[in-house]
């Protein structure tokens, strides 16, 4: 029985000064100021936005002009388009997400 206590008694001595450390979730918020909000208020309405419209842009217009392209040779590789098992759906050479503009079938080629 007095191993038990001293064991006891020891693990004590680690924890007598975490009552500083270990706070409530309460405790641990720091207060924010009015200031604050309104500065990211404005960072979102002001830079946010505004990149985000910038980077709309972009994207259409890459789209736009990569639509004109025809789509690229395809070169043959030996160890591309490995297929040991077909697919399990259409005629097994389709992939799940397959566009018919982008992507090579392999014995058939570009579908459009």
């Amino acid at each position: 029985m007095s191993k038990i206590l001293r064991v006891g008694q020891f693990g004590r001595t680690f924890t007598r000064g975490m009552a500083e450390y270990i706070k409530t979730v309460d405790q641990r918020q720091h207060p924010v100021s009015n200031d604050t909000v309104k500065i990211f208020k404005l960072i979102t309405y002001f830079v946010g936005v505004p990149l985000l419209g910038v980077c709309m842009a972009n994207c259409y217009i890459k789209i736009r002009e990569e639509s004109h392209e025809p789509p690229p040779e395809f070169i043959h590789y030996p160890y591309m388009k490995i297929m040991n098992k077909a697919f399990p759906w259409m005629d097994g050479k389709h992939s799940l997400f397959h566009n018919t503009k982008k992507n090579y079938v392999p014995g058939i080629g570009y579908e459009e």
